[in-house]
């Protein structure tokens, strides 16, 4: 195990001089007059200066409403206060400076191929700088229970739950598998407290009626309540949070302005769908080969929303949703699941969540056709092939009969839309879906995830060849546990069950579900990973025949790291997961030097070695190491998509607006400035022309919080604010130019 340095953490101020005196940059003497800016007949190019020279390292937006779809692209200025923002669509533009020391400029309208030379206005005061400041430097002020109180011994003891063992356990659930899931912590949304909601004489009151708003609250009701204690548990931390913010405290660090290569990065934002439906996924071309479907449509996912899924052509700059039925018609809605508690400040009692697809994840074939992870029949009527009397390979093994009732929220098949026919297809499978990735296997093998526990642990896939030529869904799909070789005789035998005593004759098996899930392109193995914590990766090893050969390997995620969701695979077989504990990690199997089966090998604590950890820059709570981040995804470049070089690992800095990607060792942020309230959840990267330098490839990003609304509007009456206009989620393409000025 490693710990790799990265780049530094936040700056720290205590005034305002200190504050703008972080953003100087140092220039000679007698520096020249920045050199004339280049653009083309499509491009918006200046000079941005300060109150007495060229203003490095912030951005210059160009936004404009005229194209049907939310539309706003920006770049970095370079060292001279240069900017070139290439390629924008015939409209009419405000254009303005923003910057982390300023207050936004005003906005100028201009043009397409007009020089725009523009004023930074520095901030007037730290508190006024620090509204333009990611999510995580306000939340980094929330206080945290202290070390002392874990592990937990119950109110009639030191108070604390006694399921927190210890206080990562605890920060794991705030900011990553509880609160930080869903929603960005610490945007002006969150931190403040909505006119709307009501009047209440205290803070505490205005976060428990907060916490019953809208269709999410039983589940932020339910999370809450496992957050209670003593002293009034975290929903009082919060109060006294907002109350603290309301008073005028402010971050105790900054944040750096962008430079080296993150001054590169060109970033356009465009929304799609509804402020009324979040969406969680994206696809834009077959993973294996990112130049299917070029310039193509893009299709999302709106998982508990809708059964309007999402579709953007960024061409025509047009956004339109696809329809997506069930099979059948007693498929249960999302909305019996997800009851609407008392008025939301922004839809009222409105039932906005109802969807019976219920789509999670898509992914992309190499025939161009969408896979999505989507409900399509009631829990209550499995196909018969699941069953052990069916005589089905995986269903002997492994028999699935549940029959649940009601809306469950995994219980989903594999739901396919052809673009070339608009036809739709239905596979059936036994097991529930979550996510999903294809192998690189002549069969084109679709490998699905459940998120499910205990004896609902598996992995489950679809040979999409067999399916397509005879469209017999049991024939072509099929499932195993994840058996443990305890006994260490390097095959899978007969298992004793999860909890149950070792037996030298039998191996274990594994009750820890899969989440994220990626075939390995090295040696063809499937990874996993699991959200308990601390967060583990699980490796299986097919055999010849996977319902009855498989077996799973176990690796816990060790100190310092903690809090996993999503993962990736690279092009070498190292795994690589963005952790809560701050932290970008690789576990690489080649490194582990003892045996990783015989007994205890499900305990996943054999080859810590085979970690590294990378630290994210951002601010940590008192008293901690490690930004305090809630990273949801993490995505390899396998292919070189963005421009940072293949197998770059990238991690979604969910409370920071940002893309975190690792390149040379080195953390570099990708950030959205505006609007603020960015929460990636699906990335994917696609190579329209390979001929076409970094014009032709990018990066593909949704937006994906449960409150779309909370996002920055366009007519925002103060930075990071909901406007009147609400905002619908977005979709972010990135590009990485050679320099500041390529266009």
């Amino acid at each position: 195990m490693g710990i790799k340095n990265s780049l530094g953490s936040a700056i720290v101020a205590t005034g305002l001089s200190v504050l703008l005196f972080a953003w100087v940059v140092t220039r000679p003497e007698a520096q020249p007059a920045p050199p004339s800016v280049q653009i083309d007949a499509d491009d918006i190019g200046g000079v941005v200066r300060g109150k007495n020279e060229p203003e490095a390292g912030v951005w210059v937006i160009a936004q404009t409403t005229e194209l049907g779809t939310r539309f706003a692209k920006m770049v970095v200025t370079d060292d001279r206060g240069r900017y070139v923002i290439p390629d924008l669509p015939p409209a009419t533009y405000e254009v303005w400076v923003r910057g982390y020391g300023l207050v936004d400029s005003p906005k100028v309208k201009s043009g397409r191929g007009q020089i725009v030379n523009l004023t930074a206005v520095p901030a007037p005061t730290a508190k006024e700088a620090a509204e333009y400041y990611p999510a995580i430097y306000w939340l980094s002020m929330l206080k945290i229970p202290d070390r002392s109180l874990f592990p937990g011994t119950g109110l009639s003891g030191n108070g604390m739950p006694e399921s927190y063992k210890t206080q990562e356990q605890w920060l794991n659930a705030v900011q990553l598998n509880g609160c930080g899931n869903c929603h960005q912590l610490g945007d002006k949304a969150t931190r403040e407290i909505p006119a709307a909601l009501g009047t209440f004489d205290k803070s505490i009151d205005a976060w428990q009626r907060r916490l019953l708003s809208g269709p999410a609250a039983t589940s932020m009701a339910q999370f809450i309540a496992l957050m209670n204690t003593a002293d009034g548990g975290h929903i009082r931390r919060l109060a006294e949070w907002t109350d603290r913010i309301k008073a005028g405290e402010i971050p105790a660090s900054v944040p750096p302005r962008p430079h080296g290569v993150e001054r590169n990065l060109v970033v356009t934002v465009y929304d799609w769908l509804s402020p009324k439906y979040y969406l969680h996924d994206l696809t834009t071309t077959d993973r294996r080969k990112p130049t299917v479907n070029p310039y193509g449509l893009i299709y999302g996912s709106a998982e508990l929303s809708t059964d309007d899924e999402p579709v953007f052509d960024p061409v025509k700059i047009t956004k339109s949703v696809l329809k997506v039925p069930v099979r059948d018609a007693d498929a249960p809605s999302s909305a019996l699941a997800n009851k609407v508690g008392a008025p939301s400040p922004y839809f009222g009692t409105e039932q906005v969540w109802d969807s019976r697809v219920n789509a999670h994840n898509p992914m992309m074939d190499q025939e161009g056709r969408v896979y999505y992870t989507a409900q399509s029949r009631s829990p209550k009527h499995p196909p018969a092939y699941c069953a052990a009397a069916s005589n089905h390979p995986s269903a002997k093994v492994y028999p699935l009969t549940r029959t649940p009732d009601g809306f469950v929220q995994n219980s989903r098949q594999v739901t396919v839309y052809d673009p070339r026919t608009k036809q739709f297809t239905f596979i059936d499978t036994c097991f529930g879906t979550h996510h999903l990735n294809f192998g690189e296997d002549a069969n084109h093998t679709l490998w699905l995830s459940n998120n499910l526990q205990n004896e609902l642990a598996l992995l489950g896939w679809v040979n999409t060849k067999m399916f397509w030529e005879t469209r017999d869904a049991g024939k072509s799909q099929g499932w195993t546990p994840l058996i443990v070789d305890t006994n260490g005789n390097g095959k899978r035998d007969a298992w004793v069950e999860p909890g149950q005593p070792e037996d030298p004759a039998k191996d274990k098996r594994l009750g820890l579900g899969l989440y994220g899930i990626a075939p390995s392109p090295a040696d063809g193995s499937i990874w996993g990973s699991n959200i308990s914590h601390p967060g583990w990766l699980i490796r299986v090893e097919l055999g010849q025949n996977p319902s009855e050969t498989a077996l799973a390997e176990v690796y816990k995620v060790p100190a310092p790291g903690f809090g996993m969701r999503g993962f990736d695979i690279d092009r070498k077989g190292v795994a690589w997961v963005t952790l809560a504990s701050g932290h970008i990690a690789s576990f690489d199997r080649k490194k582990c030097k003892g045996p990783l089966n015989g007994p205890g090998a499900d305990d996943g604590n054999r080859c810590p070695e085979g970690w590294t950890f990378y630290p994210l820059p951002g601010p940590s709570f008192a008293g901690r190491d490690g930004a305090a981040e809630g990273p949801y995804y993490t995505w390899v470049d396998q292919h070189d998509t963005l421009g940072l070089g293949a197998d770059t690992p990238i991690g979604t800095g969910n409370h920071s607006d940002t893309l975190y990607a690792l390149t040379y060792g080195k953390v570099v942020q990708l950030r959205v400035p505006y609007p603020m309230g960015f929460f990636a959840k699906g990335v994917d990267g696609r190579i329209d022309d390979p001929q076409a330098g970094w014009k032709g490839r990018g990066l593909w990003v949704t937006s994906g919080n449960r409150t779309p609304m909370h996002i920055e509007g366009v007519d925002a009456s103060s930075p990071g604010a909901p406007g009147k206009t609400l905002s619908s989620p977005l979709v972010v393409h990135f590009q990485l130019r050679t320099s500041p000025l390529d266009h």
